[in-house]
């Protein structure tokens, strides 16, 4: 067993940081369509009159308008005119300066107007209306109209039912700006590949794959795909005991490799890069990428599908804790990640961004102290 009494040869190589494997970001999730698409506006008066069935949302509840919309606003003599009536909100109290066309007057958390302009002051919304065409019902988790026939009021149907927002974004390039996912890559659909794969794009944001006429995701995104898990969630307690000087714990990760796609390699090598974040200096030692080779190492290689349990040490000294009470820990967080070392120096974010790395949370106690 490695002994903990080696914790104070801090390993400062373990500590660097090295960026992830590239990868292209996936926006809407296979088999939905665009769960924001506006299904139903408000139409001309701008109070939402239809209600949301299914697994449709209701944006605005019926009988409002969007709340808080620019209402009135500042007219030619640049001085406020009107009080803010019911409950709309004034930005800019009456009688003081204001910036040509500053907005004065919101709609309030009803979203309908209830002020009416005084003279020099400049109406957007007319008294008992809201913001006109807001969005009312959105398509919600599967990204189709659910909502039938007809919509409340003049309200203004924007999808049909049935229907998912058509040609909407499916995948976007990464980091590395380079598409690397073939649309339709999941099951046969009608995606349309917007940037050829291997080829560059424009920005990070641009979009390589779209939903094609029937707006439903049938593509994956490719690339590097790591994710990493605490084995045992939440903080880390740690107590300094009394005539002990520090407290020691080992963290235990597991990193897994989800990557996607028949280009994805048998295995990917990857760093595992732990840094103090808001902790003391040396607050992480002995970081090991795969706890089951002897020794100490923070590069390793985790199969396709795969997983490896990894470990890092984090100790807390006298000097770095001071406690008033035993129900007043001090807190800090070190920062993990898991990183693809094969594609450096693009980031892994082929299904989110974040997957692959997390903070853990430390509550210490220092005994001495109380």
């Amino acid at each position: 067993m490695r002994s903990m009494g080696i914790v104070l040869g801090w390993v400062v190589g373990a500590l660097v940081v090295v960026s992830a494997a590239r990868a292209d970001r996936q926006v809407i999730a296979p088999g939905t369509g665009l769960q924001s698409a506006v299904e139903v506006d408000s139409g001309a008066n701008g109070i939402c009159e239809t209600r949301a069935r299914r697994d449709d949302v209701q944006q605005v509840p019926v009988g409002r308008g969007e709340p808080f919309q620019e209402e009135i606003r500042c007219g030619d003599d640049r001085i406020v005119q009107t009080a803010a009536a019911g409950d709309d909100t004034q930005l800019v109290a009456v009688g003081v300066a204001c910036r040509p066309n500053e907005a004065v007057i919101d709609t309030g958390a009803d979203g309908i107007a209830s002020s009416i302009a005084a003279a020099g002051d400049e109406t957007l919304v007319v008294p008992g209306a809201g913001a006109r065409n807001s969005a009312c019902v959105l398509a919600g988790g599967d990204g189709l109209a659910d909502t039938p026939d007809p919509a409340g009021g003049d309200d203004v149907r924007i999808l049909l039912v049935g229907h998912a927002e058509p040609n909407a974004p499916v995948i976007r390039c990464g980091a590395n700006q380079v598409a690397e996912t073939a649309a339709n890559n999941l099951r046969a659909g009608d995606d349309v590949q917007l940037v050829p794969v291997g080829a560059p794009c424009p920005n990070a944001g641009t979009v390589v794959v779209d939903a094609g006429a029937n707006g439903i995701a049938e593509t994956r995104a490719q690339g590097a795909d790591l994710v990493l898990l605490m084995v045992k969630p939440g903080p880390l307690s740690l107590t300094i005991r009394r005539r002990q000087s520090m407290a020691s714990k080992r963290v235990k990760v597991v990193v897994l490799n989800r990557e996607f796609g028949a280009t994805a390699p048998a295995s990917r090598a990857y760093t595992l890069s732990v840094t103090n974040g808001s902790c003391p200096q040396g607050t992480v030692s002995l970081v090991d990428a795969d706890l089951r080779a002897p020794g100490f190492q923070t590069t390793a290689a985790v199969r396709l599908r795969g997983r490896v349990k990894a470990g890092f040490v984090v100790t807390l000294r006298l000097d770095d804790v001071t406690s008033v009470a035993r129900d007043v820990p001090y807190r800090c967080a070190v920062n993990v990640q898991a990183n693809a070392v094969d594609t450096a120096p693009d980031p892994d974010d082929a299904a989110n961004a974040s997957n692959n790395s997390t903070r853990v949370e430390i509550e210490a106690i220092d005994q001495n102290d109380l």
